[in-house]
């Protein structure tokens, strides 16, 4: 335990820049941005509100900002597994961790645990700091937007912790919807290294290929079996169309709808298994690694 304890703080000094530093300067950068949009008379509400609010304008703020750290998560996870898969082999540091003894699948584990974990938790981290940013704004919109209802301090706390468990819930599952798209990235990196990128793309769109080009697919979806499950495996969470009504609603924003939902759309079936391919992977990569070695 002490060991992987000890892998999975690596990852996080090694990978901070991206999951710990990056956040901060997006947050600076936001910053400014929200004040210059205060300054320049540019702060307006995009879409109609049946009461307009600064509650409401903070909940769509805070929404709206919690998907792109989403994208932004995600987009690191899928560059962070591409690399750290195969980053014990280009500074030695393999060497070092098998003298211990620390098997392969321990050391490979470690970095996706990190990966599902510690490094997600810096990025949630970043995202309730810009709830608080979006709050002070919200603040001083009031003051540009007089139409704007100005709710009691309580209003906006149980809001935030309304949208903040959902956001934990959302990204914990989308964590573990997208767990084998990683596992897939990174053992991919174990035997190609850093072309695991292009390949994780190339290959599942070269197989989709063949499979258009040998079989007769006639009756089938639109491009063929394989690309159309990957497809509908990418998608996660429920439709925008459905989403849009709830967020801009007069009432304020009510988790416990928000998570049933998501639930209720989820294919547990698919969740199942693609943890299960993912931990398969993780395992195939780490056999690659020690038998490599070895040789």
């Amino acid at each position: 335990m002490n060991s992987l304890v000890a892998l999975i703080k690596r990852e996080y000094l090694e990978h901070r820049g991206a999951f710990l530093y990056a956040p901060a300067v997006i947050l600076i950068v936001l910053t400014v941005i929200l004040i210059g949009s205060l300054f320049s008379n540019r702060f307006h509400m995009a879409y109609e509100v049946g009461a307009p609010s600064a509650l409401k304008f903070f909940e769509v703020g805070f929404l709206g900002v919690s998907m792109l750290w989403a994208i932004y998560l995600l987009a690191a996870l899928f560059f962070y597994y591409a690399d750290a898969f195969s980053a014990d082999r280009r500074n030695n540091a393999m060497l070092f961790w098998k003298s211990m003894p620390v098997t392969d699948f321990k050391v490979l584990a470690s970095k996706m645990l990190a990966g599902m974990t510690i490094l997600p938790a810096l990025i949630y981290g970043a995202l309730l700091l810009t709830a608080v940013l979006i709050y002070f704004t919200a603040l001083a919109g009031t003051l540009v937007l007089p139409q704007l209802a100005l709710p009691g301090i309580l209003e906006f706390v149980s809001s935030a912790v309304q949208i903040a468990g959902y956001v934990l819930v959302a990204l914990v599952l989308a964590l573990l919807w997208y767990a084998p798209f990683f596992a897939w990235v990174g053992a991919l990196s174990t035997v190609f290294r850093r072309w695991s990128i292009p390949l994780a793309f190339l290959i599942p769109g070269l197989v989709g290929l063949a499979e258009n080009l040998v079989l007769d697919n006639a009756g089938g979806p639109r491009g063929g079996y394989v690309l159309d499950f990957l497809r509908r495996r990418f998608h996660f969470g429920p439709d925008e169309r459905d989403l849009m009504p709830t967020i801009f609603a007069d009432g304020p924003f009510n988790a416990t709808t928000m998570i049933g939902r998501l639930v209720a759309g989820i294919d547990w079936s698919q969740m199942v298994g693609g943890l299960i391919v993912a931990s398969l992977l993780v395992y195939a990569a780490s056999e690659y690694r020690r038998r490599s070695l070895a040789t």
